[in-house]
């Protein structure tokens, strides 16, 4: 009898070769809703199941018995109910790795596109204005300026090696976890605490895990002590932010811009919506790990051990502990 894997979305072929070559039989979800999942997983029964943003939550667990593991194509495990997993002896893997560049490279152009005020300049050159050029107040170049990071993980250091060896930028940075030699040998700036960050970067860029310490810990608050003409950037997660305050930071100018991939909830709220008209925002829907070598990468880690948990090995990216 074959091993079964579930997708919760359609991924790579790549994953499906996998599983495919080591006699893993696999379905993909008709849907995007866990009423379809719930549905299907109770049918179908299947030993692992692989995810991407999708949720993985207590019931679908419940609805497989027989789960050996849950794999996330990529880094962030907030959509998976972890506790509940590690609960049940069920181990998830994930990819740590795999899009961390992707989403360093996103990061950049969000800082350059916000640094050039795209938004606005694509938008009256695509009305006609060809002379938009020749009143672009407020545009600056990037070198010489002082990039902010909250939390200097995995994807913050390849980010600020961008910046300071491409850029010219100098980065300073928050995070409690990580020491300076944990830099890698980055000329990072370590500050003490998280408001010298809001205070004096020219960019400041969050790179924190969603978790209860840390969602909803940036608002107003915050976007009041920034310099007056600072940008705010998130690759990260939505639910980091009071995204209310936020958008009302950027209505009233006390946010004077910022770069966005990642809101709460997705797709955007009725009131996030006014940010589409705002020309200080760039807006990308939640694209950042999306490229085809990042996706490859991802499918590639996720997929070869959930094979490996379905034969009784030893996964290479655990993600908990059971």
């Amino acid at each position: 009898m074959k091993f079964k894997a579930y997708y919760t979305n359609k991924l790579s072929d790549v994953a499906t070769q996998i599983f495919n070559s080591n006699d893993v039989e696999v379905k993909v979800a008709s849907g995007l809703d866990e009423e379809t999942y719930l549905r299907e997983l109770k049918e179908y029964q299947p030993d692992v199941i692989m995810c991407r943003t999708e949720p993985v939550t207590a019931a679908m667990i419940d609805a497989c018995p027989n789960l050996k593991g849950i794999g996330k194509q990529g880094a962030g495990l907030d959509n998976i109910d972890l506790d509940y997993a590690t609960s049940k002896k069920i181990q998830v893997v994930f990819a740590p790795s795999g899009n961390a560049n992707a989403v360093a490279e996103h990061a950049v152009m969000l800082l350059m596109m916000t640094a050039r005020r795209f938004s606005y300049v694509d938008k009256q050159f695509r009305s006609g204005n060809f002379y938009v050029r020749m009143g672009l107040e407020n545009t600056v170049e990037v070198e010489g300026k002082t990039l902010g990071l909250l939390g200097c993980g995995r994807i913050a250091k390849i980010f600020a090696g961008k910046c300071i060896n491409g850029l010219g930028m100098k980065v300073i940075g928050y995070d409690p976890y990580v020491t300076k030699e944990q830099l890698g040998g980055l000329p990072i700036e370590l500050k003490d605490n998280a408001d010298e960050i809001w205070k004096t970067a020219d960019f400041v860029s969050i790179h924190l895990p969603l978790m209860p310490s840390t969602e909803k810990t940036v608002g107003m608050e915050q976007f009041k002590m920034m310099k007056p003409r600072a940008i705010f950037l998130n690759v990260a997660r939505g639910g980091l932010i009071y995204e209310e305050e936020m958008v009302e930071a950027l209505k009233t100018g006390v946010l004077f811009g910022a770069g966005l991939d990642v809101f709460e909830p997705e797709p955007l709220s009725e009131n996030s919506r006014q940010m589409l008209d705002m020309e200080n925002v760039v807006l990308t829907p939640h694209t950042a790990a999306s490229t085809e070598e990042s996706v490859i990468n991802c499918c590639t880690s996720c997929a070869t051990d959930l094979v490996n948990l379905c034969y009784g090995r030893a996964p290479a990216c655990p993600a908990n502990k059971i």
